[in-house]
Parts: C-alpha cells; sequence; structure tokens
C-alpha cells in the first residue's frame, strides 16, 4: 500500500508540473486570442486542479521518507542538500522511477522498491 501512496506523490508534483505549464500557456492564449469579455472560468478550474496536485503532494509526501535520516525523499523546505550528488528535491521526483535516488538530507542512495 505504501508504494502506491510512493508512486502516487511523485505522480502528483508530475500532475502539478503539468497543470502549471497548461495554466500559463491558456493564459497567454486568453490574453491574447480571446474576446475580452469571454469567461475565463477554465482558468480557475486549472489552476484549482494544480493546488488540488501539490495539496495532494504535500500529504503524501509523509510516505516517502528516507529509511537511513528518516526524512521525507520529496520535501527540502529550506536547507541545502546534503552532497553534491543530491542536488534537490525535483532531482529525485524526476529520477523516482528509475529504481534508486540520492536522499536529498542524508545523501545516501535509496532503492525505491525496497522502501
Amino acid at each position: 500500500m505504501k508504494l502506491i501512496l510512493r508512486k502516487l506523490d511523485v505522480l502528483g508534483v508530475f500532475a502539478a508540473w503539468v497543470l502549471l505549464i497548461v495554466f500559463f500557456a491558456s493564459l497567454a492564449y486568453a490574453k491574447f486570442f480571446t474576446d475580452p469579455e469571454a469567461s475565463a472560468i477554465y482558468l480557475v478550474y486549472l489552476f484549482g486542479a494544480f493546488i488540488g496536485a501539490v495539496v495532494m503532494h504535500i500529504v503524501l509526501s509523509i510516505f516517502n521518507r528516507c529509511p537511513h535520516c528518516n526524512q521525507c525523499l520529496t520535501v527540502q523546505c529550506f536547507e541545502k542538500p546534503h552532497s553534491a550528488l543530491s542536488d534537490s528535491w525535483d532531482k529525485v521526483v524526476w529520477h523516482w522511477f528509475s529504481g534508486s535516488v540520492v536522499c536529498i538530507h542524508c545523501g545516501k542512495r535509496v532503492a525505491i522498491n525496497d522502501l
């Protein structure tokens, strides 16, 4: 069950990234190509979906913990990453489905399927 929640956490981050790009592209399209009096409710829905994906990531990130230091793998906050091997939380998310990532807090390699 936890493996599914971890995958949903990472997929939530990818969904948030895609929704943010689509939101700004739609905003630019609406600005330049639509009538100023036209409804822009779809922008509100897109932004709401983005916020929902971010909230989903925040809640599900609790289940993505490093077995070595017990800190969240996909949450960096304001501290700098531990080592040069771990750039930031977005690198962890980007390489999640490769099978192993480097913890941004302790710098140790974590096998994703063994969590």
